[in-house]
């Protein structure tokens, strides 16, 4: 795969890279995720503190907002409509979230890493998971949160 600019090396990597490696961060990201539903008023707060697992269900298009190159840098602003199951070890307790995570993420431009030799759009997950360590996750923010108890 040919990448000649960074314009197109953020549309390949966004669907390619970024997203599987965002997702991942999300279903590690479980206190985040507590803290966003405890703002919800109608969820009991001792349900939310039950919760120690989160899964990406679904995930819309994953949209870069913006970018900006900075000394081989580029640093990536994100959107991601995602749906994710959120639920306890024992199972008493499983929310259905909807939300946007937004956040910056970090990556070498196309003059500081081999991008060519690399098809994400051939690879697994665990496979497009092993080049994590090209990705600087500055912060995810989840927006417009909304959850539906799913043990009530």
């Amino acid at each position: 795969m040919e990448i000649n600019s960074n314009e197109e090396l953020i549309e390949v990597i966004g669907e390619g890279l970024l997203w599987d490696i965002v997702g991942d961060y999300i279903e590690s990201d479980v206190k985040h995720i507590q803290t966003e539903i405890s703002k919800l008023a109608y969820i009991e707060l001792d349900n939310i503190q039950k919760i120690t697992s989160a899964e990406v269900l679904d995930s819309e298009e994953f949209v870069i907002t913006e970018f900006l190159e900075k000394n081989g840098i580029l640093n990536i602003e994100f959107e991601m409509p995602a749906i994710i199951i959120a639920g306890s070890e024992n199972e008493d307790v499983c929310f259905r979230i909807t939300t946007v995570c937004t956040g910056t993420v970090e990556i070498p431009d196309i003059d500081s890493y081999d991008w060519q030799s690399i098809d994400f759009e051939d690879m697994n997950k665990d496979e497009i998971l092993s080049y994590s360590d090209l990705v600087k996750i500055i912060n995810v923010s989840y927006e417009d949160t909304e959850a539906d108890d799913l043990t009530a």
